[in-house]
């Protein structure tokens, strides 16, 4: 027995059309993580140009540092996410997913490294502020 929706469609074309739908959304979403991973790399480019035609500042090289793992994380995310819409293989896509956990993991590392220099700069501004 075939069911019909309400719109004349079976069910089992509904089905083919929702699939379709979510191939296209996980398209996108691999094409942001590659539109992020360039972006987080082109800051980490311009920051390292920057720190290097001033000063050091404690706690600086910590933000870059910080920057840098941010964009090694996003590049293995932005990998493993491409590689999991790309095979239809659980054993591949497994393998994927943890390349993608991993990536956001070196992300959250690189951020708290991030955060850890900022809190730096802001003690060392604080003191010069307070006699």
């Amino acid at each position: 027995m075939n069911n019909i929706n309400g719109e004349g469609r079976s069910k089992s074309e509904h089905i083919l059309e929702d699939e379709e739908l979510k191939a296209v959304i996980e398209e996108q979403i691999a094409t942001l993580q590659w539109i992020q991973a360039v972006a987080v790399a082109t800051e980490a480019v311009l920051v390292s140009k920057l720190y290097s035609l001033k000063d050091n500042v404690e706690g600086e090289d910590k933000i870059l540092t910080g920057i840098w793992v941010q964009t090694i994380g996003q590049l293995m995310e932005a990998l493993g996410v491409t590689q999991q819409i790309s095979t239809t293989d659980k054993h591949s896509i497994f393998e994927a997913e943890k390349t993608a956990v991993t990536g956001d993991l070196i992300q959250s590392i690189g951020a708290a490294l991030q955060a850890w220099g900022g809190e730096e700069i802001l003690l060392a501004a604080v003191e010069e502020l307070i006699p």
